[in-house]
This record gives structure tokens, C-alpha cells and sequence, in this order.
């Protein structure tokens, strides 16, 4: 059954199938795409079209179809004849998680499906299609241990973990605390790393890198520190301006600190407290940049801060490297088994820490020429070629266990 939103209203219409592209010779994948789709993507939907541009053209055979629920142009797609795109959206869907619990698995039957791929951490409770799950962390047990939603998240994770045909995650980290916290078997999961993100690239054109910096409010001539913010505490942004605030003064001149992708509404507490610290004068506190800005605002970067207090995997450190940004990291979760011997690293919770580590890299030109020099070798080992091939034979095993 396909359902599809009519020209007004919220009725429901119907159509006999939800075609696969192509002809039927290999395997039949359908995704839960919703990330993908989304108008602000983030790290998940970025991964998923990396993943699914690579697979579609490693495996030309099999046919995908990405099931969603928002209308957003994704370009990189259009070209992969064996890659095919369906919305599925109407009034009610979002409440009791109706998309995901019944929409999904329908849809998965519908198109005879040989695997269907939740990529989000949870998935629907039954299916008659077998379910790969990438579970990526634990982060809500970690953050909020003791709330009712961190429970009841805990027991969808829990349940998918167990009723799925195979786990896939991005470090070991995340798999001990897969095996430890939810009991799962430990030949059940398949630890997978991402790679840099396709549209990140290094870039070497002064023009290009001063058009993106005046974006954010910088001056041409203007050196900075460079990170990603967010509203959520463990991405450490208020960390980042208090440590950045003790730093000397003539450093704070000679870098200014640049923070991109604040949720619009966070913004207003970030700005008040770096008013409070004063260094409002200091600082640059951002939006959403365009994806096409993430390339050259990393290039044309001192530093990378990156002091995450938990992360699954940590994606900015495979871009930081590959655009030779010195990266500072956090000591913590799965940064350091990411970022190996390329990073200098900090306790995201100690303030002393994390100022020290933010002077050493921005007084000493020549440690950063050397981790941006190990960064640039290190990054060669994530490829989307390996990272896709592990993904096709986890299909591959799960819908041959399916078989048997």
C-alpha cells in the first residue's frame, strides 16, 4: 500500500504498490529516510546519503527506496537509476509514533522488501521484513538518567535491539555499551565507522573561504577558533565560551572564536552569556550555516574545538581532518578511538583543561602544522567504499538468515 497526501485536506488515498526502481535481481532495501529529508539535516541524514550514493553504485544490482515524510530536494540522489524516493505523509502520523511503528513496516511489506534499514537508533516493534538497526549511542541514559522520557526510550531501544536481525554502530565504544547496558550479544553487533562527508573538501581559495567567513560576521583578515554548538549540554558549548573567556586577552584578539549551528532559539542564552563573560566583542554565535559553508569555515579554520562531552562516533573529526584542521578534542566516549594520534585532547569537564588545551593550540603554530599533517593522513583511513561494503554484507547475512 502507498499512501500519499492529496492536493488539500488530510484524507488518505491509496494506491495498489510501492514499486521498487528497476528490475528485481539482487537484494530489495528500504530505508527509513526521514532524516534525510529533513530542512536542517544533521549528522544522521548527512551519513545516510553518503552511505546510500556509495551502495547504489556498489551494488547496481540491488535496488533501495527511501521512504520519508518531508518534501526537501535532495539532489545527490536524482542521478542513481536503482535508488528511488517516496514520501508517505498525512495528518496523524506523527502522533503514537504511528509513522515509524506502522507506516514503515507497511511499506517495507508493500514493496517485498528484503531488508528494512532503521538507521535512527529505533525501529518499528514488528515487522514481517527483517530490520537492520544502526544504534549509534546511549547518550539520553548517559545525559538524563532518571526521566521518564529517557525510559521509555530506553525500552524502544531495548526492544529493537532485541526483535532486530542485526545492529550495526559506529565504535566500539557504543558496542560495549550496547553489550553492557541492553545485554545484547556481542556477535550480534557490527561496529561500522563513518567517513568524511562527501561535500567536504579542503579548500585552498582565499576568495572562497572570506566569502563564508563574512557570512558569519568575520573579516577577511580575521583568524578564529572554529566549532560546532547546539543547544543540547553535552555538545559543550557554554564549556567552550568560559574556557575561551579565561583565555589571555591578546590571544582572544588575535582569534576569534566562531560557533556555527545553534538552534535559533538557543541563541539569545548563548549571546547573553557571552555578554556575561565579556567577550560579546570576541565572539561569533551562528545558525544553521549553508552545507556548502562547512567546507571552507573548516578550512580556513586555526583550530577545530570539538569537546563533546558524548558522542557515538564524533563525524566533525573525519571533516576537521579532511580539510588539514588542527582538531582539539574531548577525552571522553568514542573521540579519542576516533581521532587516534591527529588530536590534542581535553576533559570536557574540567575548565582548567579545557583552557590549557585552547592556549597550547593557539600559541603553538608548529603543533598544529603537525596535527594537521597526522589529521590528513589519518583521515584516509574512513572511506565511504569500506564503510558501504560492511553495510551491504550485513544485508546480505540478515536477509540470507531470512532464507534460511
Amino acid at each position: 500500500m502507498e499512501f500519499v497526501r492529496p492536493d488539500s485536506g488530510c484524507a488518505m488515498t491509496a494506491r495498489p504498490n510501492l514499486r521498487m526502481p528497476g528490475a528485481r535481481n539482487g537484494l530489495r532495501i528500504v530505508v527509513d529516510a526521514r532524516q534525510v529529508f529533513r530542512p536542517q539535516r544533521r549528522g544522521i541524514g548527512k551519513t545516510l546519503i553518503n552511505l546510500y550514493t556509495t551502495l547504489a553504485e556498489l551494488r547496481p544490482h540491488w535496488n533501495f527506496l527511501l521512504v520519508h515524510q518531508f518534501e526537501t530536494a535532495v539532489p545527490q540522489l536524482d542521478p542513481l537509476r536503482n535508488l528511488g524516493k517516496k514520501r508517505i505523509d498525512f495528518c496523524g502520523l506523527n502522533r503514537f509514533d504511528l509513522w515509524e511503528q506502522a507506516v514503515l513496516p507497511i511499506a517495507a511489506s508493500a514493496a517485498r522488501a528484503d531488508i528494512l534499514h532503521a538507521p535512527a537508533n529505533t525501529g518499528p516493534k514488528r515487522s514481517a521484513v527483517p530490520v537492520v538497526v544502526n544504534i549509534h549511542d546511549l547518550i539520553p541514559l548517559e545525559t538524563a538518567p532518571n526521566t521518564e522520557e529517557t525510559r521509555l526510550w530506553l525500552a524502544r531501544v531495548k526492544l529493537i535491539s532485541e526483535r532486530s536481525r542485526h545492529i550495526l554502530t559506529g565504535s566500539e565504544y557504543s558496542k560495549r555499551k550496547l553489550v553492557e547496558v541492553l545485554g545484547t550479544p556481542a556477535d550480534k553487533i557490527t561496529v561500522n565507522a563513518w567517513a568524511p562527508d562527501k561535500s567536504v573538501v579542503r579548500i585552498e581559495d582565499p576568495a572562497a573561504i572570506a566569502a563564508a567567513k563574512a557570512r558569519c560576521g568575520l573579516h577577511p583578515s580575521e583568524a578564529y577558533l572554529f566549532a560546532f554548538g547546539a543547544s543540547d549540554p553535552r555538545k559543550n558549548t557554554a564549556g567552550l565560551l568560559q574556557a575561551y573567556a579565561t583565555l589571555p586577552a591578546g590571544v582572544r584578539r588575535e582569534f576569534r572564536l566562531l560557533i556555527v549551528g545553534i538552534q535559533e532559539a538557543s541563541l539569545p542564552e548563548f549571546q547573553s552569556l557571552a555578554a556575561a563573560l565579556g567577550i560579546e566583542d570576541a565572539v561569533r554565535l551562528c545558525g544553521f550555516s549553508p552545507e556548502e559553508d562547512v567546507a571552507p569555515l573548516l578550512s580556513g579554520a586555526a583550530v577545530l574545538c570539538f569537546a563533546s562531552k558524548y558522542e557515538g562516533f564524533g563525524l566533525p573529526i573525519l571533516d576537521a581532518f579532511t580539510c588539514g584542521t588542527p582538531l582539539l578534542a574531548g577525552n571522553r566516549t568514542s573521540l579519542p578511538e576516533v581521532g587516534g594520534d591527529a588530536a590534542h585532547y581535553i576533559d570536557p569537564y574540567d575548565l582548567d583543561s579545557f583552557r590549557d588545551g585552547l592556549l597550547t593550540m593557539l600559541t603553538d603554530e608548529a603543533y598544529r602544522c603537525t596535527l594537521s599533517a597526522r589529521g590528513l593522513e589519518r583521515g584516509r583511513l574512513f572511506t565511504w567504499e569500506r564503510t558501504a561494503e560492511t553495510v551491504a554484507r550485513v544485508f546480505e547475512s540478515a536477509a540470507g538468515a531470512r532464507a534460511r
